[in-house]
């Protein structure tokens, strides 16, 4: 890491000095901006957590400084590189001998959001070429949009929904007419989802107060096979059981070709209607559960005490995706934009399957291993092949020059994939009200769950001091049960109410841009 942020720091060094000698032309060929944000979080509630009374505290003391340079040798070559450095402000040290170094005291990370050339006229006129790492973002729809599939979701902050994973792509656009689009993308590596930290406990074992066990994470299986997998353990008491590092292993798919993704789309102007059909195939980027191990052995140490092995494994399914969107802008009805998106996702088969092992003989050097019967094996069909659709629709309006209004309807979240889950609906909504000639802006915006009637809540209101920065004050809070109303049903768990949506925060941010 230190390396490649003396590297970094090397490079804008050389290209400074150039520019001091070249003033005139290196001024013509670079473009440089960026920004210097600074973030504190807060913890406002302290039920949402791993264990109860888990929260009211900071949660986020971040800054990042994001640099980008975009240099044109030539006017039809470009080369763009977006680097962000991070420090996140938590102390790490957690031994005296970390204590004589920088780095745990002060952790930080580099990112490289995007390092690619493009060139225009490649080959012939009208055809463009980027190669690099960079991200896609498709279709016509603010975030909620199911035809995007090419970059997977950065969703390690909770507030920005619209953050993705950058990586490694080669991008063909080709310009037949002045109302026609045509692009080819090809990404060698698969690249998963980063999820946020709030993910864990979808697969978490919890604890009570006094240390003993209260839940394990509820496998996609029949109510009745979950039930009958809780009574191997009703006998025991559960401050008798000991689970031994539980963990979530992922299958990772393999850097072949057969594993690479790929996609194409067709984009159309006409009038004040843009609309794009497209097709896309791959992998997908949120993990699905696959299977499930459990291993029960007395302690050799405490009698009538049990120590549990629990791991599962879960993969990325692949996937076809054939998508459609638009905007309209209609000057026949207030200038009101419709957006609207539909893909058709043709999915890999998944099906769960969990085992659970019993120790009948104890191990040691001379009998080998440990020797163990099966006492449970459960199988169901997690993700069926059936196609399955994900939508988006929606509008939004400037009702005064103060007052702006968007309304979706979504079939599908980002992380939703037909599996025993299923596809949810959700009514999305902000509005955003301006006052003292633009400089404060009050953003409300929400996600209702339709289903299940949780919900989150998003209000910012924002100080513009001066054009380049801005202060604001952000909530985003999580309304529902954490408990579900059937404990033996994967399906359940309410979407916002559920510990691994998310945790009820306030954030106080300071930001400048150039």
């Amino acid at each position: 890491m230190r390396n490649a942020l003396l590297a970094v720091l090397a490079l804008m060094g050389i290209l400074g000095k150039a520019q001091v000698v070249h003033a005139q032309s290196w001024a013509d060929m670079t473009e440089f901006s960026g920004y210097l944000d600074s973030d504190v979080r807060f913890l406002v509630e302290d039920d949402r957590g791993p264990t109860a009374g888990d929260g009211y505290r900071f949660d986020m003391n971040r800054n990042d400084l994001d640099l980008k340079l975009t240099i044109r040798p030539f006017d039809q070559v470009k080369a763009v590189v977006d680097s962000r450095l991070r420090f996140y402000g938590f102390n790490e040290a957690a031994s005296l001998p970390e204590l004589v170094k920088r780095d745990p005291i002060d952790p930080y990370s580099l990112y490289l959001d995007e390092a690619y050339v493009g060139i225009q006229g490649f080959l012939f006129e009208g055809i463009d070429l980027r190669f690099g790492r960079m991200v896609q973002t498709w279709g016509a729809v603010d975030q909620f949009n199911p035809t995007d599939n090419l970059s997977a979701r950065d969703l390690s902050d909770p507030f920005n929904y619209s953050a993705k994973v950058p990586n490694q792509m080669i991008e063909l656009s080709a310009y037949p007419t002045d109302w026609l689009t045509l692009t080819g993308v090809f990404v060698p590596v698969f690249k998963p989802a980063q999820l946020p930290p709030s993910a864990l406990m979808g697969f978490a074992v919890e604890y009570d107060a006094n240390g003993c066990f209260a839940k394990a994470p509820v496998p996609p299986l029949s109510t009745a096979d979950v039930a009958s997998l809780q009574e191997l353990f009703s006998a025991v008491s559960p401050c008798n059981l000991n689970f031994v590092d539980p963990e979530v292993r992922t299958l990772t798919p393999e850097s072949t070709i057969e594993n690479s993704q790929a996609g194409f789309k067709a984009a159309f102007q006409a009038g004040d209607l843009d609309f794009s059909l497209s097709y896309y195939y791959g992998r997908f980027a949120f993990p699905v559960a696959y299977t499930a191990v459990a291993h029960v052995d007395p302690n050799v140490q405490t009698p009538g005490v049990f120590d549990v092995k629990y791991v599962a494994e879960v993969l990325y399914p692949r996937m076809h995706v054939a998508g459609a969107d638009f905007s309209y802008s209609a000057p026949w009805l207030f200038d009101i934009g419709f957006v609207g998106e539909i893909a058709v996702y043709f999915p890999e088969e998944v099906i769960f399957g969990m085992r659970a092992f019993q120790q009948t003989e104890p191990g040691s050097a001379e009998q080998g291993p440990p020797k163990r019967a099966l006492v449970a094996e459960k199988s169901a069909l997690n993700v069926p092949s059936d196609p399955f659709i994900k939508a988006t629709a929606g509008f939004d309006y400037t009702i005064l020059p103060w007052w702006y209004v968007n309304a979706m309807y979504v079939r599908g979240f980002f992380d939703e994939f037909n599996d025993a889950y299923g596809i949810r609906n959700y009514a999305v909504g902000a509005t955003e009200l301006k006052f003292f000639e633009d400089e404060v802006v009050l953003r409300l915006a929400a996600v209702l769950a339709v289903d299940d009637l949780s919900a989150t809540l998003n209000p910012q209101l924002t100080w513009i001091v001066y054009p380049s920065a801005e202060i604001a004050l952000a909530g985003l809070i999580f309304l529902g049960d954490t408990e579900p109303d059937d404990p033996f049903d994967y399906a359940a768990k309410e979407k916002f109410g559920q510990k691994a949506a998310g945790r009820s925060t306030v954030a106080l941010r300071a930001r400048v841009t150039w």
